[in-house]
């Protein structure tokens, strides 16, 4: 049973990076960023849940990661090198509330997580075109005139170690070692998630900087740590809010036997407004 006392974590945020030159449109660099209006590169809000997972696990066990479910949402930047409190605490839903506050006393990343099926599962649309695929070369550009709302898109594979699921995976077990089950060492519930991320990228040409904004995933199983994946994906939604411009991305994530390992839906800022 999910425990029901508050757990609270203390983190220095780290990014690698933030240096480079030669990503002019990438936010997670000083210069890119820097040029839109904040204060120096942005921490990935996924790399935030993966710091946040070793209290989920605590709470809600591991079998949150096959049978379980995360509502993420990115509120406000996270700057590398910034002192966050992640605390984890039932909420009045009965699932369990995380918040990453900064040291101003503001919620920077927020979520809810549960086990069993989550509340958002319902609308989730399925891709039907589940036969893999090279990813689009070139990529179409993006744009709220163009987007093809309710159309599948390519199913694509890649490898178990790249670079973003080393990454989110390092800040999982960051001082807490290898996430073990029934005997395996598996991908953290963050590089699920973060596959969404790496998909959305393979797909569209964004013509700009893009944002991560939201992310539901419905876990229903884990992948070992090497294991490749397939993703198949279908734009649900596209949308203006605040001169950001929105996409919605219904996904499957697929293990290397084809087996389903989790449902998504992932909210992309894929047209940034000028701070």
């Amino acid at each position: 049973m999910p425990s029901s006392a508050p757990r609270v974590r203390e983190i220095v945020t780290y990014l690698e990076g933030t240096a480079r030159q030669d990503q002019p449109t990438n936010l997670h660099t000083d210069v890119a960023a820097q040029k839109m209006g904040y204060r120096g590169g942005l921490v990935y809000g996924t790399s935030v849940f993966a710091w946040a997972t070793p209290l989920v696990l605590e709470s809600l066990g591991t079998e949150w990661m096959r049978d379980g479910w995360a509502d993420l949402r990115i509120l406000r930047p996270v700057y590398a090198g910034e002192a966050l409190t992640i605390t984890l605490a039932p909420d009045e839903d009965g699932g369990q509330r995380v918040e990453a506050t900064g040291p101003e006393g503001k919620v920077r990343v927020g979520a809810t997580v549960g086990r069993g099926r989550g509340p958002w599962l319902a609308a989730h649309q399925r891709s039907r075109r589940l036969t893999p695929e090279p990813a689009p070369d070139p990529q179409p550009r993006l744009t709220l005139a163009t987007a093809p709302v309710g159309s599948d898109l390519p199913m694509l594979r890649a490898e178990g170690r790249d670079r973003l699921a080393n990454l989110f995976n390092e800040a999982s077990t960051r001082g807490n070692g290898p996430l073990i089950l029934d005997g395996r060492t598996v991908q953290s519930p963050a590089s699920v998630c973060g596959r969404m991320t790496w998909y959305t990228h393979a797909v569209w040409d964004y013509a700009g900087p893009a944002l991560h904004a939201r992310s539901q995933v419905q876990y229903l199983d884990t992948l070992e740590i090497d294991e490749p994946v397939t993703v198949a994906g279908r734009l649900t939604n596209a949308y203006e809010r605040h001169g950001n411009h929105y996409c919605e991305t219904d996904g499957i994530v697929f293990g290397a036997d084809g087996r389903e390992v989790a449902l998504t839906r992932h909210t992309s800022i894929f047209h940034v407004a000028q701070r």
